[in-house]
């Protein structure tokens, strides 16, 4: 077989056994029976507070002793004074304010303008930072896991062979 027919054989295997291996299931959680196993990943939780926690499907929360542990995103807002001169202004079509790129290049997210100088800008922005939380098992009411589902993971298997049997027996029969 031709590399290029190997290639294409390989890539159509990856994306089924990637696409098809696992699932992100919710769980809801009522006792301490229905708290996640050991070493779990979590792509988000719903604490009993009703505050939805989420991390991200490339680094998802773990489950560590008694509680979820990871990285998430928060957007933080805050009043800052932006030095002009501005390399970029963006406007709505109201006239107000959404957007400033600075001198420096960094990108500021307007929600308010507090002040307004020729060379100098006060408002309140906002910033994505990122925190590790800590949520203790006892504080869940619903998490969403990381499954490997077998039945997709079969089908994946027996699919990605019987493609390449397909694949393999039109390659032997076409003139060389």
């Amino acid at each position: 077989m031709s590399r290029k027919a190997t290639a294409l054989f390989a890539l159509a295997a990856f994306v089924l056994f990637s696409a098809s291996c696992t699932t992100w299931r919710t769980k809801a959680v009522y006792t301490p029976a229905d708290y996640p196993g050991p070493n779990k990943k979590v792509l988000s939780v719903v604490k009993t507070s009703g505050e939805v926690v989420e991390f991200s499907k490339e680094a998802p929360g773990r489950v560590w002793g008694g509680a979820v542990i990871g990285a998430t995103t928060v957007v933080q807002k805050t009043s800052v004074e932006i030095d002009g001169p501005y390399v970029s202004v963006k406007k709505r079509a109201d006239g107000t304010i959404y957007e400033v790129t600075d001198a420096k290049g960094q990108v500021h997210t307007v929600l308010l303008v507090l002040k307004e100088e020729p060379n100098k800008l006060t408002a309140q922005v906002r910033y994505p930072v990122t925190l590790t939380v800590s949520i203790p098992l006892s504080d869940l009411r619903s998490v969403q896991i990381r499954r490997i589902d077998v039945g997709k993971t079969a089908l994946g298997v027996v699919g990605v062979y019987l493609l390449g049997t397909a694949a393999l027996m039109l390659f032997l029969k076409l003139p060389h």
